[in-house]
């Protein structure tokens, strides 16, 4: 099963707002998930920026810098291998097949040094499903996967010719159930006694959090808690494909909710506290007046 979502970057690989997130391929394909809507995504890979493109915009356009100084930016962008030998290649069009055992996967493919580039995705024997993504931002996608051949590409614009590539497969390790029973006595605190029908999630810093299905999408309340760091960065993607809801510098210490439209796939969730210690947790319930 393959669910699809993307992510945004400024960030190393994993930092929301100015990184993030994710997609998830469902069954026979593969649909994308983008941080940024579907207005801010080039449709053609191998067109120049924007018109209004202005230095905020994240578009990197080829530069004749040593090529090495483009190996770092993607090395920022990209991230290391994660050291369990799953594949990861980088270059002008990074690519790679590989047989993938069963599990559950992020893969995450980024660029620098033009404004654009494609991400060609192939699942078994299944046709390839492209997306398009900003170089300096990346996109991510969560896979569930049930095992056999992968097969990744970043198809980059034919006039970049300082463009630099990058495109790996990082095992899912962030738990969708609490790490222990203090974080579900501490979330309770906050939260009140779990309710009939809501789901919680305990996200890791850094670290996308896929909800899994819920039981009944639709209009939901989305509460976030946080403890630790005064303010962290939170960002909510709907699998399929829109950034249901972004927050930068939420407090911790009180909760914050929020009404988002929740699909039966659910959402795929992050925090960025920059590095600093955080424990955290979001519920998922019907809205107010939702009439569900």
């Amino acid at each position: 099963m393959l669910r699809d979502m993307s992510a945004l970057w400024g960030k190393p690989i994993i930092r929301v707002a100015a990184v993030l997130p994710a997609l998830c391929l469902l069954a026979g394909g593969i649909s994308s998930c983008e941080y940024n809507t579907d207005a801010d995504v080039p449709r053609d890979a191998a067109s120049g920026p924007p018109s209004n493109a202005s230095p905020d915009n994240r578009v990197t356009p080829p530069s004749p810098q040593d090529p090495q100084d483009n190996i770092d930016a993607l090395a920022e962008v990209l991230g290391p291998p994660d050291g369990s030998g799953l594949p990861y290649a980088s270059g002008g069009a990074a690519s790679w097949t590989e047989e993938v055992p069963t599990g559950e996967y992020f893969l995450t493919a980024a660029c620098v040094a033009a404004p654009g580039a494609e991400l060609v995705v192939r699942v078994g024997n299944a046709e390839p499903e492209r997306t398009s993504f900003r170089c300096g931002m990346g996109k991510v996608i969560y896979l569930d996967h049930k095992g056999g051949r992968i097969s990744a590409e970043v198809v980059p614009p034919a006039d970049s010719p300082y463009v630099f590539t990058g495109v790996k497969l990082d095992p899912d390790q962030a738990p969708r159930d609490p790490s222990a029973a203090e974080t579900t006595a501490w979330a309770a605190g906050e939260l009140g006694p779990e309710q009939a029908g809501e789901f919680r999630g305990y996200p890791w810093d850094g670290k996308w959090h896929h909800s899994g299905p819920v039981d009944v999408p639709g209009m939901l309340t989305f509460t976030f808690v946080c403890e630790g760091p005064a303010t962290v960065d939170v960002t909510v993607l709907r699998p399929r494909g829109e950034d249901l809801f972004q927050g930068s510098g939420l407090p911790c210490g009180r909760p914050v909710p929020a009404d988002i439209q929740v699909g039966p796939e659910g959402v795929m969730v992050m925090v960025d506290s920059n590095n600093y210690p955080v424990q955290a947790a979001y519920s998922l319930l019907p809205a107010a007046g939702s009439g569900q």
